[in-house]
């Protein structure tokens, strides 16, 4: 259920990212079921639309409101106005929602805001259930990566033999 719960989200942020749109606070609550086993992403208020549809690289985004420290980015906690941060931020996020699923709390659930903010500035990763497979983990490792740079987009996300699976299994 956990890989096509992720698939499903890793589709929509994906199709906002295709349309410039930057979630910014992706996480459990704002994950909705539907009746008919569907997600739906909402509370779009911290959303940006992107200038530049085709920019992909931290620095997409100057400010930040409203986060939600156990599922922020460490380059959103670590921004300033020159570097800012950009999609890769809401990758991150997903990772954490992974984590939420597997681990049934979120990331960092025994810590204060502050604390995480500081750990996750410090370079620090939520820990991955042992519950997950190897490509779960896998998976969540390539969402939580601490470089931007080197976190995988949405798009390579859909590529991940952790998400092929929950495809073949709902075409079946």
């Amino acid at each position: 259920m956990i890989q096509q719960y992720t698939s499903q989200i890793v589709a929509a942020v994906s199709v906002l990212h295709q349309k410039g749109i930057v979630h910014r606070d992706i996480k459990g609550g704002n994950i909705f079921l539907t009746s008919n086993g569907l997600l739906k992403i909402g509370d779009f208020g911290s959303a940006v639309r992107l200038l530049d549809r085709s920019q992909t690289l931290p620095g997409e985004i100057a400010s930040h409101t409203g986060i939600t420290a156990a599922y922020t980015a460490p380059e959103v906690i670590n921004s300033n106005v020159e570097m800012g941060y950009g999609r890769a931020a809401d990758v991150w996020s997903i990772g954490c929602v992974v984590i939420e699923m597997a681990a049934g709390k979120r990331p960092w659930h025994d810590h204060e805001p502050f604390q995480i903010m500081y750990k996750v500035g410090m370079g620090c990763k939520p820990i991955i259930p042992t519950s997950l497979s190897s490509d779960g983990k896998d998976f969540v490792e390539r969402c939580i990566e601490i470089s931007p740079t080197e976190r995988w987009t949405t798009s390579d996300l859909q590529t991940h033999p952790f998400i092929k699976v929950a495809h073949l299994t709902s075409a079946s």
